[in-house]
């Protein structure tokens, strides 16, 4: 399953190669904007910046949110659109801005916890706060990688509000742990590939089209266990025959739709 995976996400964003690149600019400005906002607010006043940060980063990811259509789009083998993105960008301000608002404020917290364990620890040789700062490193790591399925849940299933896509989130993670790791660790390479190439492509567009592709197969598993537990009401509870999961024929009508891409389908599109 993370093979096709990894074939049709790179398929996607090759189709869609130049609505991919458009898209990324509007987030590099929003990137480069925050950048000198900080610079700004950090010369005015120590505290500022903090502001800045949590405000930047909800404007930030109100255009991801917003692109978060898009990206369900895609991976579902239809065209973008520009306007889409903007009648979006009205329906998800505001859950985009909060949970952007949400992680900065986490991150700003995360930061000077660790920060103020470790100076226990090396100040005053104190273990606990070893150890408590090393919980809170874990703690914020699993929950960036669970966060990575917010966006998609709010697009892949239409009845989600925050606080479904928040528990939703922690609860895929806990039923897919190595797929969840498996995706971020994907992700990071398509974020330092983006780095590469200036955030144009993949860019952060492309990295949220990724953790869409996933979940959207993912999902895949749920709708088989939903059916399987209508004949069989002991089914959800079991964990091992919830694992037999038969991914070549959930998947079949998807690869039926890629079709065997070849290397030279992705040079010569119209051969």
């Amino acid at each position: 399953m993370f093979k096709f995976f990894l074939k049709k996400n790179f398929c996607d964003g090759w189709d869609n190669f130049f609505f991919l690149v458009l898209s990324n600019v509007v987030t590099i400005l929003l990137l480069v904007a925050s950048y000198f906002a900080f610079r700004f607010a950090d010369g005015i006043n120590p505290y500022l910046p903090a502001i800045v940060f949590i405000l930047c980063s909800g404007i930030l990811m109100t255009s991801l949110f917003a692109w978060g259509a898009n990206a369900a789009k895609l991976a579902d083998f239809c065209s973008g659109s520009y306007g889409l993105f903007f009648s979006s960008l009205k329906a998800v301000w505001k859950i985009g801005f909060s949970f952007g608002a949400l992680i900065a404020v986490a991150l700003l917290l995360a930061r000077f916890a660790v920060a103020y364990y470790l100076m226990l620890y090396f100040r005053d040789g104190n273990v606990v706060g070893l150890l408590v700062a090393a919980a809170l490193g874990w703690f914020l790591l699993v929950a960036v990688i669970a966060l990575q399925w917010f966006i998609p849940l709010y697009f892949l299933q239409g009845n989600n509000n925050f606080s479904k896509c928040f528990k939703k989130s922690f609860i895929i993670f806990y039923d897919n742990v190595f797929f969840s790791i498996g995706v971020f660790l994907y992700n990071i390479i398509l974020l330092v590939l983006s780095c590469v190439f200036f955030m144009l492509i993949p860019g952060l567009n492309g990295i949220l089209l990724s953790s869409t592709n996933a979940l959207r197969l993912r999902l895949y598993k749920y709708d088989w266990i939903e059916k399987m537990s209508e004949t069989d009401p002991d089914f959800e509870t079991n964990r091992d025959k919830r694992n037999e999961v038969p991914w070549d024929e959930l998947l079949a009508e998807d690869m039926e739709s890629l079709g065997p891409r070849k290397l030279l389908s992705f040079l010569f599109p119209w051969r």
